[in-house]
């Protein structure tokens, strides 16, 4: 009797994920989708980097002393600036709001009001009169919500909601309050002679009738306000061109620190629409070329993808951090009092400049970290007015980045990259003072600079090492570092493989080692083939038994199962593989390897053996019901390990291993794939196949190697028999019998 399907979910190591795990799933998908999308990241660079490269000038002048200090030297105006006075314009404004006077509207249907309430009340006649007597009284004053609102002197301007008529007048002293008005009501009903019950019983609805007279209308009031103060000109200040605007010696003032500060936060304004169309123009290029870089990038690298998401946010980090400390110098270093360490423009050098490039190449190879150094320096070449000497060092450091950051394999390497990136610095602005219009400096200034430089190859490093596993995660990229993380045997996935699992976890290993050495011959990623072998079957550890490697010798649960049951039992520890790996969040390139490394092929054991079943009198065997679901392998990596997998598995069944028996099986493994249209949709070439099988042969015959007989030791013969309990001869060995003697 067959035995039922087995089910997954009793096995206590294939429980479903928790909420945390769906939902990470659920937010890596949208981030997929995000990432995917390339409109949304071409909007972001350019609202951000059109302001950033448009913005104000960032390349700084003299420092502008502080009030009351003396002035070093003179200040000379290098150019004509336009600029705001703030200060003044601001109090002009605030002088024009505090001249608009309330607006207050009457309400001339008061007290006709009231005495409708009053009419309607079903009083006496004759209380009906003094009642109607005191509110005439009352509303014969002007009342208002409250006076905290009403000016104490002034004008206010008075208007009538149901005409266009206002005035103005001068605020009016003898206004009464809401409360005040209730109480002078009451007040004039005991003068008319009304007896007290009367005043007790009617006082109380007397007062309801009182209401504002005189309303404030706090919304135009602050709209005239605001339009008063919206009509003050901004009070602009030209300074001409060789102004002395600081003679050296002179006490700085208060008012020209304000128009020295002015002068110098205004820089060259960018009037002309022409320059302006131009600079966007040139933006929107480099944000062109970017693209067609990335499409062209992704037709021949499969495995990047989101390389343009990637390279738009990067771009659009480092131009922030460029001008954050730019920004930073120009408004710290002025408060230093000594030179050169008061020179903002010597600290200008200290920008990590480079951090973008150091992180593209990282994550992204030192090819796409050249191309993302030519598109970063144009972009700060305009954020900085195109100074010659800053932008032609923008693109050498950049430069000097990408290959400093070559053959990055551990944590540390950013440190170590940052202090050669500093002495490349140095010796980059050393080598500045040869471009032509670049002034002479003085030697301290010139030390000072270079020694700016090694520090920005400091910070460059240090913004890398924080950055860098933020966008490893953010963008799912598997840099070597987080390979060689992920093939640390206390991974937890890998110690439940090997302890749930402990056949499957051996042929893993083993795998990985002809991938990795397969991949060497051909220049792929060995590295990612060695750590990736390690998780392409975790999926069989969740029905261990149903394979071979982890089966006991005799017991075979395929025996109860039918051929087509077998093989989808087989066939599932790819899917299930695949969502037990992503809950763990391995990077999607492992993931990627899981259901490509047995792409479409066959299960040919349970399909020949249903095809001899009385199944196959019938018709009913498909083939297609005996094939994995695929997809193909994609990549030079992908196809190098489906080919592993069966060379592995095939050279555990040889009974006399040898070279020549391993040449064969390899060239038949690799018909076998070519024939079945397995490597179509990867670019491994022939020329690879034949180089990948060498290193399989070579492989092979490393791990199956003879080993010489131990002498005394004939295992094929001797019966086992314990021997003081742990060994398994007839006798002890020689060299105990001899001791014993």
């Amino acid at each position: 009797m067959a035995e039922p399907p087995p089910d997954s979910r009793d096995h206590p190591a294939s429980r479903r994920p928790g909420l945390f795990a769906s939902l990470r799933a659920r937010a890596h998908d949208s981030l997929e989708s995000l990432f995917a999308a390339r409109l949304p990241w071409a909007v972001l660079f350019l609202a951000i980097v059109i302001p950033l490269a448009l913005g104000p000038r960032f390349v700084p002048d003299a420092a502008v002393p502080l009030p009351g200090s003396i002035a070093a030297a003179d200040f000379l105006a290098p150019e004509t600036r336009e600029f705001t006075d703030d200060l003044t314009t601001r109090e002009v404004r605030e002088a024009a709001r505090d001249a608009i006077g309330p607006v207050y509207d009457l309400d001339s249907r008061a007290l006709a009001a009231a005495r409708e309430h009053l009419a309607d009340s079903g009083f006496d006649p004759e209380v009906n009169a003094r009642l109607e007597q005191v509110l005439r009284q009352v509303y014969a004053r002007r009342i208002v919500g409250s006076r905290a609102l009403l000016p104490a002197e002034g004008r206010v301007t008075l208007r009538d909601p149901r005409s266009p008529r206002e005035w103005d007048e001068e605020s009016p002293a003898g206004a009464l309050s809401l409360d005040e008005a209730r109480q002078m009501a009451v007040t004039a009903l005991r003068e008319t002679g009304a007896p007290p019950p009367e005043v007790r019983a009617v006082g109380g609805f007397l007062q309801d009738l009182v209401s504002p007279n005189m309303v404030f209308n706090g919304a135009l009031s602050e709209a005239r306000r605001l339009e008063a103060a919206e009509r003050v000109e901004p009070l602009v200040v030209r300074i001409p061109k060789g102004k002395i605007l600081l003679r050296r010696g002179e006490i700085v003032a208060e008012g020209a620190a304000r128009t020295l500060a002015g002068y110098v936060g205004a820089g060259k304004a960018m009037t002309d629409p022409r320059a302006l169309l131009a600079s966007v123009l040139l933006v929107a290029l480099i944000l062109w070329f970017m693209h067609r870089y990335v499409v062209a990038h992704e037709a021949t690298h499969r495995r990047e993808r989101h390389l343009f998401a990637l390279l738009v946010l990067v771009t659009v980090f480092a131009l922030v951090i460029d001008r954050g400390f730019l920004w930073l110098f120009d408004h710290v270093v002025v408060t230093l009092s000594r030179e050169p360490y008061s020179n903002p423009s010597l600290y200008r050098y200290m920008a990590p400049l480079a951090a973008g490039a150091m992180l593209i190449t990282l994550l992204s190879g030192s090819r796409v970290g050249f191309a993302y150094s030519l598109f970063h320096a144009p972009l700060f070449g305009m954020m900085v007015r195109w100074e010659g000497s800053l932008a032609l060092f923008c693109l050498m450091t950049n430069l000097a980045a990408v290959h400093c950051i070559s053959g990055y394999r551990r944590r540390t390497a950013p440190i170590k990259a940052g202090l050669m990136l500093g002495a490349v610095n140095a010796a980059v602005i050393f080598a500045l003072q040869a471009v032509p219009g670049t002034p002479a400096a003085p030697m301290s200034h010139l030390v000072f600079q270079m020694t700016c430089g090694l520090g920005g190859g400091v910070l460059v490093a240090v913004l890398v090492s924080f950055l860098l596993p933020l966008l490893e995660s953010l963008f799912n990229i598997l840099t070597d570092v987080r390979l060689l993380e992920l093939s640390n045997l206390n991974n937890p996935l890998l110690r439940r493989l090997a302890v749930e699992a402990p056949g499957s976890y051996n042929h893993s290993v083993i795998v990985g080692t002809l991938a990795e050495a397969a991949a060497e011959s051909i220049g792929a990623n060995a590295l990612f083939c060695r750590v990736a072998a390690y998780y392409h079957d975790v999926g069989k550890m969740l029905k261990p038994s149903y394979f071979i490697e982890n089966q006991r010798e005799g017991d075979n649960r395929h025996d109860r199962l039918s051929p087509h049951m077998s093989a989808l039992v087989i066939a599932s520890h790819v899917k299930e593989g695949y969502e037990l790996a992503r809950s763990y969040g391995l990077p999607q390139p492992v993931l990627d390897i899981i259901p490509q490394h047995h792409g479409t092929r066959k299960i040919n054991y349970f399909y020949q053996k249903a095809l001899q079943s009385e199944t196959a009198e019938t018709g009913q065997v498909q083939e297609a019901d005996y094939r994995y679901p695929g997809p193909k392998p994609q990549t030079k990596e992908a196809a190098i390990f489906m080919l592993s997998d069966s060379i592995e598995a095939a050279a555990r069944t040889l009974e006399d291993p040898s070279p020549a028996r391993f040449k064969g099986l390899i060239r038949k493994i690799v018909s076998d794939v070519v024939l079945d249209d397995q490597l179509d949709e990867s670019d491994l070439t022939f020329s690879d196949l034949e180089r990948a099988e060498a290193a399989f042969l070579r492989t092979l015959s490393s791990i199956y190697h003879h080993r010489i007989d131990y002498p005394g030791f004939d295992f094929d013969r001797t019966p086992e028999r314990s021997f003081h309990g742990s060994r398994t001869h007839d006798e002890p060995p020689q060299t105990i019998k001899r001791w014993g003697r």
